[in-house]
């Protein structure tokens, strides 16, 4: 599943597809200045709603959600994650707290082997 996004984004030595952040203002900015796409939004629902209009997209990989927006409509990202072949995460905010994140992990899952 991973697998797909991981080649495609490294063949030739340059990426193919597209990271794609959903957040609100403050978050989006930040990943805006790193070259990311962003979608700005203001409330949860909006972050379903583009979250289902996006995962779909050819030239997007890898989606990252703002963590504080998503809480509220965990399930429905859940039920969007399960059937996406895309690398859906969250992302902490200036308002929510981070958390230590298994890199390893992540990257064996992305690659297949997780």
């Amino acid at each position: 599943m991973y697998n797909r996004i991981i080649k495609n984004s490294i063949m030739g030595g340059h990426l193919k597809q597209k990271v794609l952040v959903i957040a609100e203002v403050d978050t989006a900015t930040i990943y805006r200045m790193l070259g990311c796409e962003v979608i700005e939004v203001d409330d949860p629902e909006k972050l379903v709603k583009e979250l289902k209009a996006n995962e779909k997209r050819e030239d997007v990989g890898i989606i990252l959600l703002s963590n504080e927006l998503s809480k509220p409509v965990r399930q429905d990202i859940n039920r969007i994650i399960a059937k996406s072949d895309k690398l859906i995460s969250f992302i902490p905010t200036q308002r929510s707290k981070g958390e230590p994140v298994d890199m390893r992990k992540l990257l064996l899952k992305a690659l297949g082997f997780g």
